[in-house]
């Protein structure tokens, strides 16, 4: 199984639709697409910057991380409301039910990410520093994956021919800083490209083309 993170950023270019329609033509039940929370996500860190401004009502950082936890709900509602042939899922039964129906799905995160029964090992610290990134490599451990796709549109990505060190995106601020955890001793391989890179993919979900576009967690 593939998870590919559509990076909230993503959502400006009109390569999104093009991402999407790929997940539609080769999902088959086996590609689930994690949304960023995008604009969504970028309304709770305003209204939590502009509460924190006042003398109370604050709001602190374990609610806003469910905040925009809900945020990617939206964005996942948004992207099906885009192309309707994708299907939304909440849970690992809905992604069982309608991987049998061969289709390219949609995540809504909240019940599994805000609910403990989904913990295990791998457990979510709640603040800004668990982005939409962390949550997809969550999810790659909880369906035990095979390849969790970032999908970024930072130019940086375009002009490095060289291995990907997680350090090094970290440092740019190209990928969060919750994924350190996350990716020692995964099973999966982790990838990263641009948004312009859609073709990589136009004959399917396949690593041949991806050398040099696998993250190195050293």
């Amino acid at each position: 199984m593939w998870v590919i993170k559509l990076g909230g950023s993503v959502t400006h270019y009109s390569s999104l639709v093009q991402w999407l329609r790929l997940v539609v033509r080769w999902g088959d039940g086996k590609v689930i697409i994690v949304p960023g929370g995008g604009l969504y996500a970028d309304a709770v860190r305003d209204f939590q910057h502009m509460r924190a401004a006042l003398p109370d009502g604050h709001i602190h950082d374990q609610q806003a991380h469910a905040l925009a936890i809900y945020a990617m709900d939206q964005m996942a509602r948004s992207l099906v409301a885009m192309v309707p042939e994708l299907a939304l899922v909440r849970n690992p039964l809905e992604i069982a039910e309608s991987g049998w129906q061969h289709r390219g799905l949609v995540w809504l995160p909240s019940e599994m990410a805000l609910n403990t029964t989904f913990a295990n090992e791998h457990v979510l610290p709640e603040s800004w520093d668990v982005t939409s990134d962390s949550l997809a490599a969550w999810l790659a451990w909880q369906l035990e994956a095979d390849h969790l796709l970032l999908v970024k549109s930072d130019h940086w990505l375009l002009e490095t021919h060289a291995g990907l060190a997680l350090a090094t995106l970290q440092s740019m601020g190209i990928v969060d800083q919750g994924l350190s955890g996350l990716l020692v001793q995964a099973t999966f391989q982790t990838w990263v490209v641009h948004q312009s890179e859609h073709a990589l993919f136009q004959q399917g979900f396949k690593t041949a083309a991806l050398t040099h576009h696998l993250l190195q967690n050293d």
